[in-house]
């Protein structure tokens, strides 16, 4: 009687650990989702930012621009022509390498945290299937367990007569595996 109370206990505590890391897998899997969330949400912000540091950029541009037409006046020169129109020419596409430069930037790190997003919801996934696994192993475990009371107890001194004997297990297990 003693043996099988500890069987079944065994066979409890066996699927409690299986349902006890299901639910921390689940929380470690709920813990990266919102980290994924949160990885979307910082690529969004990345290329959001970078659009008001490119008007920024662009304002700056359009005052240089303005600050080398007044002196260009000032001094007696024509500011559409010549070497001053050169000089804003030059500006502007140094302005436009910057602006490139600026919007490759925030395209590689928006790339970063979609990558890290990708990496988390991954990581959750992985994190459900551990769950899933170990309540299985669980509830086989407690199964196995609980399938051992029921096979026959021989002493070590018995032996366990084989095939064309008139066991009735064997017989019985033959007769059905020759079914199939």
């Amino acid at each position: 009687m003693c043996t099988v109370m500890a069987t079944v206990l065994g066979s409890l505590g066996s699927v409690m650990q299986g349902v006890a890391a299901n639910n921390a897998a689940k929380a470690e899997a709920s813990a990266a989702e919102q980290n994924a969330r949160i990885a979307d949400l910082q690529a969004t912000e990345a290329v959001k930012g970078s659009s008001k540091e490119e008007m920024k950029l662009r304002r700056q541009m359009q005052m240089l621009q303005g600050r080398q037409r007044a002196v260009a006046a000032a001094s007696g020169l024509n500011s559409d022509a010549g070497s001053m129109a050169d000089i804003q020419d030059a500006s502007r596409a140094e302005g436009e390498q910057d602006v490139s430069v600026l919007r490759m930037n925030a395209a590689r790190e928006s790339w970063g945290y979609q990558v890290q997003g990708t990496n988390y919801r991954n990581q959750a996934s992985a994190a459900r299937a551990s769950g899933k696994n170990a309540m299985m192993g669980g509830f086989l475990g407690a199964g196995a367990s609980l399938l051992s009371l029921a096979a026959p107890t021989t002493s070590s001194s018995k032996t366990i007569k084989v095939k064309g004997t008139n066991d009735p297990y064997y017989n019985q297990w033959a007769a059905a595996y020759r079914g199939r």
